[in-house]
């Protein structure tokens, strides 16, 4: 006798029958994998990861679109990070600690999950893996965003890490974590729990966007705008989501103002002294290209055949001619202006803050009691960072290779994963042949197959996978060549400009081209640069990336010059064409760049103007501090950070003395104007000595070691002896508009003036 069953019953039995195997995932990663992902890892460990996520699927029955499962739960890369196995070890008991929630109750519950082991802490640009991290406690927010979306997804909620290539407001980016919660896709910040979605501490930093995106695994056929697809990813731009946005098309004229068609088409974002690249596309037949962004300007590059154009599109419709040649000089000045400040809505109730306040204060206490368990790296030259996933063997193999030259004995050549790699290679059969960097080149170039399309995100693929594999894209070709010279002693590196591979001679470094196949000196010039300090501009001594930077440009498009020096007048440069941009950030957020185009020969000496614009009537960003610094705040056992006390946006800090002249004069004119500080309603943070009245806003608090004097004083490039009081108005980024350092009659009018430019 058979069973009657309904009509939606034997649907859903098809829809279960129908669903991908095993093995037709483990078919889709293998489609899109980088290169590096492949070498290194074997088919076992993905299909470990491939049924414990089928496991987890199963255990906790979420509602998840099969698009949703294929690209935001499935793959076990975020980003960037080293891989590893975070997801068969924690999957389990993450499910176990949601079981029974709602899905916007996990993710929720998950990110506390992440804040018991991981806080923010700046650091270098290489990234942890998640398991790295919890045993570090301390990431920046893309190790954050990375460990975060790793967890939802271990628990099978699709997440994704969204982030800004590139504030437009400030001079910093961010990254954070979207998920995908009956439905529709919410926000919060990493290992930063708040009591609901779409909360976080840029609620309002983010209405200020221009761009937001992320690399989704796989060819993704999703609703949102695609910036580019790559074999490996498909790059999305999510910002529609968050706020209001505009198509800004750009339309590319020839002199004749007949459209270009193939002409290329950047559109970058003004950060840190840099126009930093965001998208890229090619103009159509009507000489159009278009980009979903906020509502404020974003710089445009383009050009074609020898003839380039520059503009800021500040519309919805702009138009850029190729009115310039490239080889000859160019003087550009331009006004950037971000969106406006509008900030999310905060949906949560001040009893669910209180809550997840104490919460909070909870998880600080369970991360500090848990061991942080570090490598001994000593005389390797390796960072902390790698004092926490470098292994011990590979630390052994290291010291297979006697030295105390950093270039031969360090097994970090750039942010490659670190493997064992020397002793293997030394007792192979290849070694005799090894002799020399030369001999190791030619080696490579004969027995190394490059392909850059099977890697477009140029993740580093580890030596040791390079030579076992002959395999390689052409940056990890380039770190396998100089760990390959170090192995046998030859000191080598990545030139720290262009990361170019160099191996050192008596007669200084030589460059290897793998293009050309020729080793020699780079031809350089010498760049002089004049800088005539603008009346009214705070900046003394102008500072690489904050003031200024260099970008050569490449077929067409400029890249930036990587340089880790101090700055100043002169700088070596390899022959070729640049942009100097240099730029003064405005309180308002708004930039004045000035952008310098020159050519510069072998041999050759050049004087090049270095304009830091500096506006009489609008309130600029003058320095910059580290809003982690701490102090001992009134009544507390332990240091806090301005951050923690201030919030985040403007606060104030003083640091004054008791009854010193000056000292009494300043709290005489703060609270003058005190109605005025206390209706801008942000934090005055009072240090050492003596308060000022009236104020409504104030904590009290010591400096201790006088690290936030210090840190001021350096931030804001004073020069001399300082004297108390020290008076700043900065934000949570660390930027200062206002700085006033002693006896100062001014003060009323100058902080009344700054407040009302905030």
């Amino acid at each position: 006798m058979f069973k009657k069953i309904t009509i939606w019953a034997a649907l859903a039995l098809c829809l279960v029958s129908c669903r991908p195997t095993a093995a037709d995932y483990l078919d889709f990663l293998y489609e899109s994998m980088p290169l590096p992902d492949s070498l290194v890892f074997p088919r076992s460990f993905w299909e470990a990861n491939v049924a414990k996520t089928l496991e987890v699927r199963e255990r906790m029955g979420w509602d998840v679109p099969e698009r949703e499962f294929r690209h935001f739960v499935l793959p076990l890369r975020v980003n960037n990070e080293n891989l590893d196995d975070f997801r068969t070890i924690y999957a389990d008991s993450l499910c176990a600690r949601v079981e029974g929630m709602s899905m916007e109750e996990a993710a929720l519950e998950i990110n506390h999950w992440c804040h018991e082991r991981v806080t923010y802490v700046p650091s270098d640009g290489r990234t942890l893996g998640p398991v790295a991290l919890i045993r570090s406690g301390l990431g920046r927010c893309g190790e954050e965003s990375v460990l975060a979306v790793s967890a939802l997804r271990a628990a099978g909620i699709p997440a994704r890490q969204v982030y800004t290539p590139r504030w437009a407001h400030t001079d910093d980016n961010h990254a954070w974590v979207e998920v995908y919660v009956d439905g529709a896709w919410h926000f919060m910040g990493a290992c930063e729990p708040e009591p609901v979605l779409d909360l976080a501490w840029f609620n309002s930093s983010v209405s200020r966007a221009m761009l937001l995106h992320t690399k989704v695994f796989g060819q993704y056929d999703g609703p949102e705008d695609v910036i580019s697809r790559t074999p490996a990813y498909t790059e999305i731009n999510c910002i529609k989501s968050y706020i209001p946005t505009r198509r800004t098309m750009v339309t590319v004229l020839d002199t004749e103002g007949n459209p270009v068609e193939g002409a290329t088409v950047e559109f970058r974002i003004y950060n840190y002294s840099e126009f930093y690249k965001v998208a890229s596309y090619t103009t159509d037949a009507a000489g159009q290209a278009a980009l979903d962004t906020g509502v404020g300007d974003i710089f445009i590059w383009a050009w074609k055949d020898g003839l380039w154009g520059a503009a800021v599109a500040s519309s919805a419709s702009s138009e850029l001619v190729l009115d310039k040649s490239f080889g000859e000089r160019y003087s550009l000045d331009f006004e950037i202006v971000p969106p406006a400040e509008n900030p999310l809505p905060n949906k949560a109730t001040a009893e669910q803050t209180a809550a997840n306040a104490l919460r909070l204060e909870q998880e600080n206490a369970m991360r500090a009691a848990m061991p942080h368990p570090r490598m001994d790296i000593a005389g390797l030259f390796l960072a902390e960072k790698d004092a926490i996933d470098a292994s011990a063997e590979v630390l052994e193999d290291a010291r297979a290779v006697e030295s105390d030259d950093p270039y031969v004995i360090s097994p970090r050549v750039e942010l490659e994963m670190l493997l064992p790699f020397r002793r293997e290679v030394l007792t192979s059969s290849t070694a005799d042949s090894l002799t020399s960097p030369s001999a190791i080149a030619a080696w490579i170039k004969d027995n190394v197959a490059v392909d850059d399309s099977r890697n477009p995100q140029m993740l580093r693929i580890p030596p040791v996978a390079v030579w076992r594999s002959r395999m390689s894209d052409s940056r990890s070709r380039d770190i396998f060549f100089v760990a390959l010279c170090r192995t046998f002693g030859f000191a080598a590196r990545l030139n720290e400009g262009d990361l170019r591979p160099e191996y050192r001679t008596e007669d200084g470094w030589v460059a290897v081209d793998f293009g050309s196949g020729t080793e020699a000196a780079v031809p350089q010039g010498r760049v002089e640069l004049d800088y005539a300090r603008a009346e009214g501009c705070p900046v003394r001594n102008p500072e690489y990336y904050y003031n200024y930077t260099f970008s050569k440009i490449v077929d067409g498009s400029p890249e930036l010059v990587e340089y880790s020096g101090e700055g100043g007048g002169a700088h070596s440069l390899d022959e070729g064409e640049y942009m100097l941009v240099s730029g003064t950030r405005l309180a308002s957020g708004s930039v004045l760049a000035h952008v310098e185009i020159f050519r510069l020969a072998e041999n050759e000496t050049l004087n090049v103007p270095l304009v830091l614009p500096s506006p009489a009537d609008k309130v600029q960003v003058i320095g910059s501090i580290d809003a982690e610094q701490k102090f001992l705040k009134e009544g507390a056992a332990e240091q806090c950070s301005i951050l923690d006390v201030a919030g985040r946006g403007y606060y104030m800090i003083c640091i004054t003395g008791v009854h010193d002249e000056p000292t009494v004069h300043a709290l005489g004119l703060l609270h003058d104007c005190a109605a005025q500080i206390n209706a801008w309603g942000r934090k005055v943070i009072v240090l050492d000595g003596a308060c000022p009245e009236g104020l409504d806003n104030v904590v009290r608090g010591r400096d201790t070691d006088g690290k936030v004097a210090g840190m001021l004083l350096e931030g804001v490039d004073f020069q001399g002896k300082a004297r108390l009081p020290l008076i700043a108005v900065a934000d949570s980024f660390g930027r200062v508009v206002y700085f006033s350092e002693g006896y100062n009659t001014s003060l009323a009018s100058q902080l009344s003036y700054v407040l009302t430019q905030l």
